[in-house]
């Protein structure tokens, strides 16, 4: 018998981020650039994503030339900036986060501030920013801005910042300061932010480019292995939903992936989950337990001994397509379940939104946190 744990699942190694400050420069952020800026991109694009809150833009290298009281040129540096996020997909709070690497080019650089200048016009609100010293030959300390949508009581809403830089020299306003200069261009990928869509009485955002793959149901956790076996079975055997990374360090989904999609609707949840009762009936005679629970966040779990691959709360379910039931230990599969549901819900994927699973131990890496209470999913 498998015993039930009360446990908050934090997957891939990510540490949940609870919370931010409107603004605040810090020299601690080290940790956070380290983790989503190990691989240096660049081009503007969705190549920058690292998972659903993640993601890190190298921008092209910039210059700015230092004037004096004689209106010649006294010096000059080079900035290249990072913008970057590590957040959990919780709350419509949304912080950006920047760092700055300064090589001097010739003169004296001292003295020098900068700031990101993001626009998104009536969709968001940006915090108030403060500028932060450039560090020549070295990284300014992390500056932290924050964007709130301006829903207007939609449910549903996207928007895609700009973002430019701004730098000036110490004691003189970044607005109108007769050494303000625009310096650079970076980046910031689609943002797309829901309220009760993937779970009632929840709301939160995400980078929707990003792939949305269940990293907490693994072969080697004794809690769910046997799930995690029947998925990958099933997965083996040709049914929907592996997710097979990419060579390359991004996380587009390679090829041979092939995905599945969530399903909101509950009576075509409940369709799927009786069709897949009934293969159990045929093939073990009968289910033990309630097995009414499809995997969707809004239902309470319950207990079966009848697991069944594709999911209930997808469109790849047993209703109409082929799908694989497997009679396992039924705590096994009521954690499996809660475990979906809590993905689906905190990875905010929508009704009709593709996720992948991935149950390999040494699997994929660039995943958001879920965080799950197992005794009260």
């Amino acid at each position: 018998m498998k015993k039930s744990v009360l446990c908050r699942w934090v997957t891939a190694g990510w540490l949940l981020s609870c919370g931010a400050s409107a603004v605040h420069a810090q020299a601690n952020g080290a940790d956070a650039f380290a983790t989503v800026c190990k691989r240096e991109v660049q081009q503007p694009s969705d190549d920058t994503l690292v998972h659903r809150g993640a993601y890190c833009q190298k921008s092209e290298p910039f210059q700015y030339v230092i004037i004096d009281e004689n209106n010649a040129e006294s010096g000059r540096v080079e900035i290249e900036a990072y913008a970057y996020s590590d957040n959990a997909p919780k709350g419509l709070a949304w912080p950006l986060k920047f760092r700055f690497k300064t090589r001097l080019v010739s003169g004296s650089g001292v003295g020098l501030l900068i700031k990101p200048v993001i626009d998104c016009g009536p969709a968001c609100t940006v915090s108030p920013i403060a500028g932060v010293p450039l560090s020549i030959g070295g990284l300014s300390p992390e500056l932290v801005a924050t964007l709130t949508p301006n829903m207007s009581g939609e449910s549903l809403f996207e928007f895609n910042p700009s973002i430019h830089y701004r730098v000036v020299k110490s004691g003189e306003s970044f607005e109108d300061g007769p050494s303000a200069e625009n310096v650079g261009a970076g980046y910031v990928p689609r943002i797309r932010c829901d309220v009760g869509l993937a779970k009632k009485g929840t709301q939160g955002c995400v980078y929707p480019e990003a792939p949305a793959i269940m990293t907490s149901v693994k072969t080697d956790n004794p809690e769910v292995d046997e799930s995690a076996l029947h998925i990958r079975e099933a997965q083996a055997a040709g049914r929907p939903g592996r997710y097979i990374p990419p060579t390359d360090g991004n996380i587009k989904p390679a090829f041979g992936s092939s995905e599945l999609t969530r399903l909101r609707d509950e009576q075509a949840r409940k369709q799927n989950r009786e069709a897949s009762k009934t293969r159990c009936v045929a093939q073990y005679g009968k289910v033990n337990g309630q097995c009414d629970f499809t995997g969707d966040p809004d239902e309470t779990p319950t207990k079966c001994d009848c697991d069944e691959y594709p999911f209930a709360a997808t469109n790849q379910g047993a209703n109409g397509n082929e799908f694989s039931v497997k009679r396992i230990d039924a705590s096994d599969n009521r954690r499996a379940g809660a475990l979906l549901g809590c993905f689906l819900a905190s990875q905010r994927v929508l009704d009709g939104e593709k996720f992948y699973i991935d149950v390999e131990p040494q699997g994929t890496k660039g995943t958001a946190p879920d965080e799950c209470d197992l005794n009260n999913p």
